[in-house]
C-alpha cells in the first residue's frame, strides 16, 4: 500500500521535493477545530476550520522569518492496471495565510491559523512556506457532504480502525463525520490470568465506548493475544525437516484447555457491548486464517479451527439467550477457506452458525451470493450475508464509487474497498508529558462521505441495462414512512468502464473499446435529474446532462418531485451514448472438421440502447468463408448468433486458423476481433495408454493460447510422437482428446525443460506428518516437547494437495457437460457472468508421482457431481461423495525435454459426460498445464467465448480460465 508522502507526484504537487524542503524548522499540527468537532481534519458544509500548529526550531540559533500557509486544492488516481499506488496532481493553489514565526534557539512556537477552505467538496494539504527556510507540510483535510446522523445495525460500507498504537478518538469523530457506520476491530483474547487481560480490555472497552458515541458498528476479528495459552510456550513457525524452527510466520492457535475459558469470553464481552445496547453486531474468528500459514498467527489444522469456532459460536449464542443480545457470527475472509473449513464433509452442520461470510479480494467473485443454501438458510439472522471485510482495490477517490457500487451488484451487504491509510492518518503526537491526538485526512475521505450519502443503506436493485452499456446501477431508496418518499430517494451510479477498475479479463464486454471521450447524454428537460461527481458535488444543470463514461463513477438523482426517478430511470434507457464500440464480437471454435465442412459461428451483443444494421465480415486463414459479408440487424441489448458456412478445404497441420472479423454498423462505428481459432472434435478410437502417442496420429492438436507456434513447429504439433525438438524453445503444449465406448482418452505433449520428481501418492498421503512432531528445536537450540496428551495441530510445512497448486508438473482436465448447477447462475439483478459462475462438473488431475513415494501415477478426482468444493488439505474432513484416486490409467514420461502424458478414464466416473458422447452431442472441455517452474497454461486463456473464472480447476486462488470452449464428437 502506498500512502501519504510516498505517492509519486506528492513532492512535486505541494512544493516538497528534496530542495524545497525545510532542514532548520519542522512544524507539527497539534489541535483542529472543525465546526463543533476536534481531532479530526473533516470540514462539513459551512464549516470552518481552526489549525495549531508547533514549530519546532531544529537549530541552535533563534529563527525569525515570516510566511505563508498555503492551501493548495488536489487530487489522487490510481492508473488502470494498477490497485495499490495513488498518483497525487494539482488542482489549483486556492490561498495563504501569511505567519511570523520567531522560534527560539532549539525551542518551539504555536501559531493558529484560520485557513479559507472552498466549499467544493474534495482534498486539501496546507504547506507552510518560510522565507529563506523552505517549505514543510503541515496538514491534509477534506471538506465533504453531511452525512446521514444515526448509528445502524448492519452497515454496508466498513471502514478499518487503524493499528493500536496510533488509535485515537478522532478516528471516529472522522468516522462519524464521514458517515461510515462500521468498522472492523481486532480483540485478542487471553485468559484472566494473563499479563495481557487487563491491558487488552481496557484497550477494548475504551474503543467500543468510542464506537457508541460515534455512532460506528464494530465487528471483532478474534485472535490470541497470549504467550500464557501456547503449546510450547510460544508461536510455532515452519520447521525445517530435522525439526528445527525457521523464521517464518507462526501459529498462535491456543491449547484446547483454553477453549471453555475462550467460549465464556465471548460470551462476557459479546454480552457487555452486543447490540442493541452497545454497538458490537458481528463476531469472526481471525483475520486470514489461511491452511497452513496465515499473515496473523493462524497454522493450525482445520479441526483446531472448528473447535474454536464451535466455541465462539456457543460464547455467541449463550450471550444472545441471556441477555438478548443480536449478534453475527462468521467468518473465514474467503469463501473458498469456508467451505474448506466448515462444509468439507458435505453436511451443514456449520451452516445455523455461519451468518455471514467475510471475503477478501474475491474481486468479482463474490461467490457466496450464488450458493443456495447459504442465499435461502431460514434463520432468525437471515441467509448468510456476504461481507467483503478487505478488498483494498479503490485506493483513489475517483475509483471509489464504482467499485462499491459493483461491489453491492455482487450480491455483498457489506463493502470495504479502500484501504485506510489512503482515507486518513492517524497520530498520537507526544510533547513532553502532552500528548496530541490528530487524524490528518486524505482525498478519498471525501469520496467515501459521498458514497455513503448516496449509496449508503440503499439496497442494490438491478444494472440498469441487463445486456449492454454503459453500467449503470440502480439502488432502491432508504425505508421511509411513506413509499413515495421512499421511492424518490433511490440512487443510480453511471460506470463506463468496468475494466478500468478491475482485470478486464474477469469483465464482461472487455472487448469493447471505450473512447477517450465517450460520453452519456441525457435528456433533463424539466430539470427533474441531479447529478454528482465522486465527490458529491452538484453538476451543472442543464437541459442535457453529460456523464463521462471512463472509470469514475458519477451519482444520478431525482430531484424529490413525485415521479422524478422514473422519470431518470427513463431518459436512462433512451440516453444518448457515444464512444462505445458497438457490438462484443464473440468466436466459437468450429466442431466438425474443414475437410467435411464446417461453420464459423460468431455471436454478435449490442452494447447500445437502440437497434444496429450492419454489415458482419470474416475470414479464416487458409479457408474459404462463403459470403464473408453478410447484413445483420441486431435489437437493442440483443445478441445474436451469426453462422457463416466454411468451403471445404485443406486442414493445416497445426489446427490453427486465424480470424479476422469485422462489423460495421455506420455512423455508430466498428467492431472487430482477431483470434486464433481450432476445430474441436473429439476422436473416436481406442488408445493403447502406454505412453506412446502414436496412436493419436491424425488426431486433431489443440495447442494452448500463450506457448506459440511457428512454422518449424507445426510438424511437431501435428505429430504427437514427435520429439518437440523446435517447440521446446516455444513452450509448445499441444492436448489430443478421443474417446470409445468404455473410456475417454486425453494426452499432451508439453516442453518442459525443467523435470519434476514427481508428486506424494494421495491415497496414502501421512497427514500427521504436515504437523509438529514430539520434540523441536527453537533458534536458539532449545530442545521443546509438544505436551501429551494434545493432538499435533500446528502446520511444521506447507501443504501438498493433489491438483498439485501449480508448483509441480501435473496436468488438470474439466468438462462441463450439466445443465442444472450446484450454484444460482448469478445474484439477482446482474447478466449472466458478471461474477464468478460454476462451469465446471468434473475435474481430474493427472499427477506423476516421485519415486520416494513408490513411483508410478496417479488420477485424482477433484471434482463430480454431489461433490463439496474442497482442496483436499491434510486432516480435512471426508464427505459421502468425495474426490480420491480414479481407476483409470495414467501414463507420464519424457524424452528429451519433451514431457508426455497419456491418460485414459472410464465412462463410469462420469457418466454425464458420457450421455453426451454417446448422444453425439457436443461438450465443453478445457486443461490446465502445470509447470514446476513456469507459469501455468490453459486451453481457454484469452479466448473471446471465455472469461477469468476462479473455479474452473483447484485451485480457488489462483487465475483460470472460464470452461466454455464447446467440442464436437466424431461419430
Amino acid at each position: 500500500m502506498t500512502t501519504g508522502a510516498k505517492m509519486p507526484g506528492y513532492a512535486e504537487t505541494f512544493g516538497l521535493t528534496t530542495t524545497e524542503q525545510a532542514i532548520d524548522y519542522a512544524v507539527q499540527q497539534i489541535t483542529v477545530k472543525a465546526g463543533n468537532s476536534t481531532m479530526a481534519n473533516v470540514l462539513l458544509p459551512n464549516e470552518h476550520v481552526e489549525l495549531t500548529y508547533r514549530f519546532t526550531n531544529k537549530t541552535k540559533q533563534r529563527l525569525q522569518a515570516k510566511g505563508a500557509v498555503h492551501l493548495i486544492r488536489y487530487r489522487t488516481s490510481v492508473p488502470p492496471g494498477d490497485i495499490w499506488v495513488p498518483h497525487v496532481f494539482k488542482i489549483a493553489e486556492e490561498s495563504s495565510t501569511p505567519i511570523d514565526v520567531d522560534l527560539p534557539a532549539s525551542g518551539f512556537q504555536d501559531i493558529t491559523v484560520h485557513p479559507e477552505v472552498p466549499e467544493s467538496f474534495g482534498g486539501y494539504v496546507l504547506v507552510v512556506d518560510l522565507s529563506g527556510h523552505g517549505r514543510a507540510f503541515a496538514s491534509a483535510l477534506v471538506r465533504s457532504i453531511k452525512p446521514d446522523a444515526g448509528r445502524v445495525q448492519y452497515p454496508t460500507y466498513a471502514l478499518d480502525a487503524t493499528w493500536p498504537q496510533y488509535m485515537n478518538e478522532g478516528v471516529l469523530v472522522l468516522f462519524e463525520k464521514l458517515g461510515v457506520k462500521g468498522m472492523r476491530l481486532s480483540a485478542s483474547y487471553s485468559p484472566e490470568n494473563a499479563p495481557e487481560y487487563a491491558k487488552n480490555m481496557q484497550d477494548l472497552d475504551r474503543y467500543m465506548q468510542w464506537t457508541k458515541k460515534h455512532d460506528v458498528t464494530v465487528m471483532l476479528t478474534l485472535d490470541n493475544g497470549s504467550m500464557v495459552t501456547q503449546p510450547l510456550g510460544r508461536p510455532r513457525p515452519w520447521l525445517t525437516p530435522d525439526g528445527k524452527m525457521l523464521k517464518t510466520k507462526s501459529d498462535m492457535a491456543w491449547l484446547p484447555q483454553y477453549d471453555s475459558d475462550f467460549q465464556n469470553w465471548v460470551q462476557r464481552i459479546s454480552t457487555r457491548y452486543g447490540w442493541p445496547n452497545g454497538n458490537l453486531n458481528a463476531v469472526e474468528l481471525w483475520n486470514e486464517p489461511w491452511e497452513s500459514i496465515s499473515i496473523s498467527g493462524w497454522g493450525a489444522d482445520i479441526p483446531r479451527y472448528q473447535e474454536i469456532f464451535t466455541h465462539m459460536a456457543l460464547g455467541v449464542e449463550a450471550a444472545r439467550a441471556k441477555v438478548g443480545v443480536k449478534i453475527l457470527i462468521g467468518g473465514t475472509c474467503s469463501s473458498s477457506n469456508a467451505r474448506d473449513k466448515l462444509f468439507a464433509d458435505g453436511s451443514d452442520r456449520y451452516l445455523k452458525w455461519l451468518d455471514f461470510v467475510s471475503v477478501h479480494y474475491q474481486m468479482l467473485a463474490a461467490d457466496p451470493a450464488e450458493v443456495p443454501e447459504w442465499v435461502n438458510r431460514k434463520s432468525e439472522y437471515g441467509p448468510v450475508r456476504v461481507w467483503d471485510t478487505e478488498s483494498w482495490i479503490a485506493n483513489s477517490e475517483d475509483r471509489f464509487a464504482a467499485v462499491i457500487a459493483s461491489m453491492r451488484a455482487e450480491g455483498q451487504s457489506r463493502t470495504a474497498g479502500i484501504y485506510g491509510g489512503n482515507v486518513y492518518d492517524s497520530k498520537n503526537v507526544k510533547f513532553g508529558d502532552q500528548t496530541f491526538p490528530i487524524v490528518q485526512a486524505w482525498a478519498p475521505a471525501a469520496a467515501v462521505a459521498a458514497t455513503q450519502k448516496f449509496i449508503g443503506q440503499r439496497d442494490f436493485n438491478k444494472l440498469l441495462f441487463q445486456n449492454g452499456l454503459p453500467w449503470i446501477f440502480v439502488f432502491d431508496g432508504l425505508p421511509s414512512k411513506t413509499p413515495q418518499t421512499q421511492t424518490e430517494d433511490g440512487t443510480v451510479v453511471v460506470l463506463g468502464d468496468l475494466k478500468a477498475l478491475y482485470d478486464p479479463n474477469r469483465t464482461v464486454f472487455r472487448s469493447i473499446y471505450v473512447a477517450p471521450d465517450a460520453h452519456l447524454a441525457i435528456s433533463n428537460r424539466g430539470h427533474f435529474l441531479r447529478a454528482f461527481d465522486f465527490y458529491g458535488n452538484p453538476m451543472p444543470e442543464s437541459d442535457t446532462i453529460r456523464i463521462p463514461l471512463n472509470g469514475q463513477g458519477y451519482f444520478l438523482r431525482g430531484d424529490g418531485r413525485p415521479g422524478s426517478f422514473a422519470k431518470l430511470l427513463t431518459a436512462l434507457k433512451s440516453a444518448n451514448i457515444s464512444g462505445y464500440s458497438p457490438v462484443e464480437l464473440v468466436a466459437h471454435d468450429m466442431t466438425a472438421p474443414v475437410d467435411q465442412g464446417t461453420s464459423l459461428r460468431l455471436s454478435l451483443t449490442n452494447v447500445l440502447n437502440h437497434p444496429l444494421k450492419g454489415h458482419i465480415q470474416a475470414s479464416l486463414s487458409g479457408l474459404t468463408v462463403r459470403s464473408e459479408s453478410q447484413g445483420v440487424s441486431i435489437g437493442a441489448n440483443e445478441t445474436k448468433d451469426v453462422v457463416l458456412q466454411i468451403e471445404r478445404g485443406k486442414a493445416v497441420a497445426s489446427n490453427i486458423y486465424h480470424l479476422s472479423a469485422e462489423f460495421d454498423a455506420g455512423a455508430d462505428g466498428k467492431s472487430s476481433l482477431q483470434e486464433d481459432l481450432h476445430v474441436n472434435q473429439i476422436a473416436h478410437r481406442t488408445i493403447q495408454v502406454d505412453g506412446d502417442l502414436s496412436d493419436w496420429k491424425g488426431v486433431l492438436p489443440q495447442t494452448l493460447p500463450g506457448t506459440g507456434i511457428g512454422a518449424n513447429t507445426t510438424e511437431e504439433a501435428w505429430l504427437p510422437f514427435k520429439d518437440f525438438t523446435q517447440g521446446a524453445a516455444n513452450g509448445l503444449e499441444t492436448a489430443y482428446l478421443a474417446y470409445d465406448d468404455k473410456n475417454f482418452y486425453f494426452a499432451a505433449k508439453i516442453a518442459d525443460a525443467t523435470p519434476d520428481a514427481g508428486m506424494l501418492r494421495f491415497e496414502k498421503r501421512d497427514d500427521d506428518s504436515y504437523y509438529y512432531p514430539d520434540r523441536v528445536e527453537d533458534s536458539d537450540g532449545k530442545e521443546l516437547f509438544w505436551p501429551k496428551g494434545v493432538r499435533h495441530y500446528s502446520y511444521r510445512r506447507h501443504f501438498d494437495v493433489p491438483s498439485g497448486s501449480g508448483e509441480h508438473d501435473n496436468v488438470q482436465i474439466a468438462f462441463n457437460v450439466l445443465e442444472k448447477k450446484p450454484w444460482l447462475p448469478h445474484p439477482p439483478g446482474v447478466m449472466p457472468h458478471f461474477i464468478t459462475y460454476w462451469d465446471t462438473d468434473y475435474e481430474y488431475a493427472l499427477n506423476p508421482v516421485a519415486s520416494e513415494y513408490g513411483g508410478g501415477t496417479e488420477i485424482w478426482r477433484l471434482q463430480s457431481p454431489g461433490m463439496p468444493r474442497k482442496h483436499f488439505f491434510p486432516r480435512q474432513p471426508k464427505s459421502p461423495i468425495d474426490g480420491g484416486p480414479v481407476a483409470g490409467k495414467l501414463v507420464v514420461r519424457r524424452e528429451g525435454n519433451t514431457r508426455l502424458v497419456e491418460a485414459s478414464i472410464p465412462w463410469s466416473e462420469m457418466p454425464a459426460v458420457y450421455q453426451q458422447i454417446a448422444a453425439g452431442k457436443p461438450i465443453k472441455f478445457t486443461c490446465r498445464i502445470n509447470d514446476n517452474k513456469g507459469p501455468a497454461h490453459e486451453l481457454a486463456t484469452g479466448r473471446s467465448v471465455s472469461i477469468t473464472n476462479s473455479i474452473t480447476f483447484h485451485d480457488d486462488w489462483k487465475t483460470h480460465w472460464a470452461n466454455e470452449l464447446e467440442f464436437g464428437v466424431e461419430k
